[in-house]
């Protein structure tokens, strides 16, 4: 049975400021027992980051009064976090521009669990489309620190083929980024261990819509034509992986009939597989 909460959003999801990276934050009502980040999409035309991650937070207010949830939704902006050609930079891929999107994230977990009764730095997790993205491979480089994760919707993955390069396989990545023209220079290396990808398989579960067929550029590893096919091969892999070692592989895809690529709509099921 689906975990259906209604009300209006009364609460207030606050912005906060620092020099490497802005977040929106919903404190509940009720004594915090855990916490939620909430990763946004990508930004459309005339959109702002910061009023993208409101948007966002503000879904999760019912289920964050609910459960006990302390909510962090980060503003990933185009300035600071935003994607840059070749597929390179980005909070997708876990870069910044001053800080690691994945770094940044773990700052701010570790700050606001002191007001949570678990007083854990692990969290629940969840992303729409390009924060999907973020969600799958924060969780294959840091599966410790994951209650449980969904990935909603997303179009990219990496997959756990050391063939493939980081972000979209598990190969090593030594590059040089540049940001603004050359002012912020970040030599990014990422090293994936295949047993945190085997780790990640019992912690992760993917909701998309039926209608989300739209096809999809074809990347290094990825096996599939759209985002519903490449959330299949994805799972596939991640499970077999953890089989191989002798782990639990629990991925599934949550297709949701008469709905395509609609963050709303899909996070009524999200809270659904994060909490149940």
């Amino acid at each position: 049975m689906m975990c259906f909460i209604s009300g209006s959003v009364t609460a207030q999801v606050q912005l906060h400021s620092s020099s490497v990276g802005d977040y929106q934050l919903y404190l509940p009502k009720t004594a915090a027992t855990n916490i939620l980040v909430v990763a946004h999409g990508m930004l459309g035309k005339n959109q702002q980051a910061a009023q993208q991650a409101k948007t966002y937070a503000e879904r999760w207010i019912p289920y964050a009064e609910r459960y006990g949830l302390i909510i962090i939704a980060p503003v990933f902006d185009d300035e600071r976090f935003g994607n840059l050609s070749q597929g390179y930079g980005g909070y997708r891929n876990l870069f910044g521009k001053y800080i690691g999107a994945d770094e940044f994230v773990n700052r701010l977990v570790a700050q606001y669990s002191r007001q949570t009764s678990s007083g854990s730095n692990q969290f629940y997790l969840y992303g729409h489309s390009a924060g999907g993205q973020f969600v799958a491979r924060y969780s294959v480089t840091h599966p410790e620190r994951i209650i449980q994760a969904v990935v909603s919707a997303a179009g990219r993955y990496s997959y756990p083929d050391t063939s493939a390069a980081w972000p979209y396989g598990a190969g090593r990545l030594n590059k040089t980024i540049s940001w603004d023209n050359g002012a912020v220079v970040r030599q990014e290396r990422v090293s994936p261990q295949l047993i945190n990808y085997a780790k990640a398989a019992d912690k992760v579960q993917i909701v998309i819509g039926a209608l989300d067929t739209k096809a999809q550029d074809k990347r290094p590893a990825h096996i599939g034509r759209n985002r519903i096919e490449l959330a299949n091969s994805w799972a596939a892999s991640m499970n077999n992986l953890a089989h191989s070692y002798n782990m639990a592989g629990n991925i599934r895809v949550h297709q949701v009939a008469g709905v395509g690529h609609d963050s709303a709509r899909l996070t009524t099921h999200a809270a659904y597989l994060l909490f149940n």
